[in-house]
């Protein structure tokens, strides 16, 4: 089997996303920064997302946090990368946005069991439904 190059790893630099995924993005690394300082993120995240999406995010956040197999890792807010974590968050919601469970499914099945897959599925889905106003 042939050894991975460091390019298997590197993730997509964050001007790449679409604005929206970058909002995401900004979303994901502030729950954890307050997550972990213990305060609770869902009114500062109500601010950045709209009341009822920052719901929908802080439950999917939770949900992703308990089911992760290692820490969920997050990159500083000003850096200029994804971590691998946020790039599979990400996909996810991309995923859900493009509604295909198949494709998000793929991309996590080696990491998380199917239950785990279809509870962030739901999330997800919750908050794409929010975003959109479904």
């Amino acid at each position: 089997m042939p050894v991975p190059t460091a390019a298997a790893f590197s993730t997509r630099p964050v001007a790449s996303y679409a604005a929206f995924d970058r909002l995401y993005l900004k979303a994901i690394r502030y729950w954890v920064l307050l997550a972990r300082a213990g305060r609770s993120p869902r009114q500062p995240l109500a601010a950045l997302l709209g009341e009822r999406l920052a719901a929908q995010f802080c439950l999917l956040m939770e949900d992703c946090v308990s089911v992760w197999p290692d820490p969920f890792t997050t990159f500083p807010p000003c850096a200029c990368q994804c971590s691998p974590d946020e790039a599979a968050l990400l996909g996810l919601l991309a995923h859900c946005d493009a509604n295909a469970p198949e494709a998000a499914h793929a991309m996590l099945r080696d990491m998380l069991s199917p239950a785990a897959r279809e509870r962030l599925w739901d999330a997800a889905a919750r908050c794409g439904a929010e975003r959109l106003g479904e």
